[in-house]
């Protein structure tokens, strides 16, 4: 028995009793299209059970509706919630999201890269595996790129990033109008400008309270055992911190177990803060103190910047947007106690 044939646009276009021209804007979204047409097309589209052929698409240079997003890892909370905010957005415009992990390895990277543009993407988001990354392509061998989390402006890109000075400024502050001298700083990808960034506003703020000095900058390799392993040094340590802050959530994940593995109550014996704030540091007591990313504004900002891109690809001043963190004081963060127990002595 023959198979049936595939709907083609004639076939909508003939059941919507439009032309031709209408129903392939309403497809592609080249041009506007009134309501009314559109509607017909639509119900004829869902009738027909049409689907857009986006590799012919692509040869004939028309939109292909597809924009790639290429994150450092899906697994991680974060990157899973930039992704499903600009999927949300490239549903209410009509495109499709193509969604890829370069396990933090810029050789994979850069692999995944050039796969999504020999797709013909109308766009590409990218939080890169290193700030230079995507320099090494060149904006010319790119379709219409924004850099979202990571990235150095002035790269011929437009940026969308957080103020993590300042958050983490607010989050040492935090801590030391709590009473804390001894604060201890967890994280890694220090390669990274916005893990620099947060660096940075640590030792701001203990310069400022002349504690300058007491800087415990603990930095291991990503993972959240290794992050463990690398605090658990300093709480077994005589002067042991009586304050962490931890750059990631992972990082915050990495303090907890540490500090109830080593029989640490949570601020009694040790605060801890961190920065990004999802629901599981909201649901299990004590709740986390920390710095909240704006994903939501992450989402619509880089999704506004691409689509400006992709309406006026022609060259132009690119732009570099920074959003406010807000700091969420909740049970992880205390007053210091003035006698401290060590791990040793339990």
């Amino acid at each position: 028995m023959k198979a049936s044939r595939a709907p083609t646009i004639r076939d909508v276009a003939a059941r919507a009793g439009v032309s031709i021209a209408t129903a392939s804007n309403v497809v592609s979204g080249n041009r506007p299209v009134g309501p009314d047409s559109r509607a017909r097309v639509n119900a004829a589209i869902e009738t027909l059970g049409y689907r857009l052929n986006r590799a012919a698409s692509s040869l004939r240079g028309l939109s292909t509706k597809l924009v790639g997003f290429v994150v450092p890892d899906i697994a991680n909370v974060f990157f899973a919630a930039l992704a499903q905010g600009i999927e949300e957005l490239a549903e209410r415009d009509g495109y499709d999201l193509v969604l890829v992990s370069s396990s933090e390895d810029p050789a994979i990277e850069r692999r995944r890269i050039e796969a999504l543009v020999a797709r013909r993407l109308d766009g590409l988001i990218v939080v890169p595996a290193r700030d230079d990354t995507l320099a090494r392509f060149g904006e010319r061998a790119l379709p219409p790129t924004v850099l979202l989390d990571r990235g150095e402006a002035g790269m011929g890109f437009d940026t969308v990033r957080a103020e993590c000075e300042k958050g983490a400024y607010a989050a040492t502050r935090h801590l030391i109008e709590l009473g804390h001298r001894n604060i201890a700083l967890l994280g890694h990808g220090a390669h990274l400008a916005n893990i620099r960034a947060r660096i940075a506003g640590y030792e701001r703020a203990l310069a400022e309270a002349s504690l300058a000095q007491r800087s415990r900058i603990c930095l291991s390799e990503p993972g959240v055992d290794r992050l463990r392993a690398s605090i658990e040094l300093e709480l077994h340590r005589a002067d042991r911190p009586s304050a962490i802050f931890a750059l990631t959530n992972h990082a915050a994940l990495a303090a907890i177990k540490a500090a109830r593995g080593l029989g640490f109550d949570i601020p009694r014996d040790v605060s801890i803060a961190g920065f990004d704030d999802f629901d599981w540091m909201s649901a299990l007591r004590p709740y986390l103190t920390t710095v909240a990313q704006p994903i939501d504004e992450f989402a619509t900002q880089s999704w506004r910047l691409l689509m400006r891109r992709i309406a006026d690809p022609a060259p132009s001043a690119t732009e570099a947007i920074e959003l406010p963190c807000a700091l969420k004081v909740r049970e992880s963060t205390g007053p210091a106690r003035l006698r401290l127990r060590t791990a040793a002595s339990r």
